[in-house]
């Protein structure tokens, strides 16, 4: 599970202060503002123009979320003002802001102040049916994650290590460790091990391609989060990715497949789950990290372990894969990984619910999250 951006952006916050501002001489960028002012009043159709230019201009992308409300296209607005907010200048070109119409620093207050309680109630918005529904009772606990997300209260865990990078979901009992007896997907997996492990074992021997498992980062990033002496990778054959099933990947391994469709995986669109052949290469340590959020555990079953390899999580202890074995836990925990072995480690890697959280929850959270996911997404359509 992924997320574009951090949880709290200046541009959804009204504590902007007047030193933000600076006068700059570009009257190119200002020019450029006013010229694409003129084409969004003269032709609607020049709203695909501007938003092809947009890239990581910050004042074009506040110009298309000022364009959007004055038309009622809300939703595409607070896309477009998510999309401002993640390439912040380090100062603002005040001429240019004052193209916009935001002549000072209280007036861009004002209008991020208003920008965040309309993504807010848009966020809110998304769990109403099922208060409705079945109650707030129902959903308190998801009501309780997206007050804590939006700062309006203060929702966190009791554990030092466990820090969500999005969203904490309260009242789910967990040390980190997550029984797998309580996860009917573990035991769907446990049960086809063998046929996992040599469709996992050909792949191998095929030298079927693989990529890494963060993505294409630069060198200096991706040390961030895997490192080791000479070719040291954290690599992935994916069956999914961000939410998105890849076809090609399970009609390969038709018996993975199987097993993994067989029983309930934490699934929400364009987020979850991720699930992959994980490959560690030789003398390779994952750094420790956090996960999004404990409303979903990862699953791992071990395929091929050599001595020596473990998981941990920092703080609460170390845990050795054992072939075969299905493995679960909570990766809001700060945790890390290694092999130190001169072999490759290799798992199968998948995301569950957390097992106490209930049909409703999952739906609300469901939605909640691919409300979360379409307001940071770029503009696609003018819906309101």
């Amino acid at each position: 599970m992924k997320t574009q951006g951090a949880r709290k952006s200046p541009l959804f916050l009204s504590g902007l202060t007047s030193g933000t501002l600076k006068h700059m001489n570009q009257p190119s960028l200002s020019q450029r503002l006013h010229q694409q002012a003129d084409s969004l009043r003269a032709m609607p159709q020049a709203f695909d123009v501007v938003l092809s230019r947009a890239a990581e201009c910050p004042y074009t992308w506040m110009q298309l979320a000022l364009h959007g409300l004055e038309h009622g296209w809300e939703r595409m607005a607070l896309q477009a003002w998510f999309q401002a907010s993640r390439h912040l200048p380090t100062q603002w070109d005040e001429s240019a802001l004052q193209v916009l119409g935001l002549h000072d620093a209280s007036a861009l207050r004002d209008r991020s102040s208003d920008m965040s309680q309309r993504r807010s109630n848009h966020l809110k918005a998304s769990l109403a049916p099922f208060r409705e529904r079945h109650g707030a009772a129902a959903v308190f606990r998801i009501d309780r994650s997206l007050a804590g997300y939006l700062g309006q209260a203060r929702v966190f865990s009791s554990h030092p290590t466990q820090q969500p990078k999005l969203l904490y979901v309260p009242g789910l009992s967990t040390n980190g460790w997550i029984d797998p007896a309580t996860i009917p997907l573990a035991q769907a997996l446990a049960s086809a091990y063998r046929d996992i492990r040599d469709e996992f074992e050909e792949a191998l021997h095929q030298g079927h391609p693989h990529e890494p498992f963060m993505g294409q980062m630069k060198p200096d990033v991706a040390q961030r989060y895997v490192s080791g002496p000479g070719r040291a990778s954290w690599d992935a054959i994916f069956f999914d990715r961000h939410g998105q099933r890849h076809q090609d990947v399970h009609s390969r391994y038709p018996r993975t497949s199987r097993a993994l469709d067989s029983a309930l995986r934490c699934c929400i669109p364009r987020q979850s789950p991720e699930t992959c052949y994980s490959i560690l290469q030789p003398h390779t340590r994952i750094e420790p990290h956090y996960g999004v959020t404990n409303a979903r555990v990862v699953v791992h079953l071990p395929l091929r372990v050599p001595d020596g390899c473990y998981l941990e999580l920092v703080g609460v202890g170390r845990h050795a894969w054992k072939e075969g074995e299905v493995f679960a836990f909570d990766d809001t925990f700060f945790h890390g990984a290694e092999n130190p072995s001169d072999q490759v480690r290799g798992i199968l890697l998948t995301d569950a619910w957390h097992p106490e959280l209930n049909e409703v929850e999952r739906q609300a959270f469901t939605a909640l999250i691919t409300t979360l996911t379409d307001l940071e997404s770029p503009p696609g359509d003018l819906v309101a």
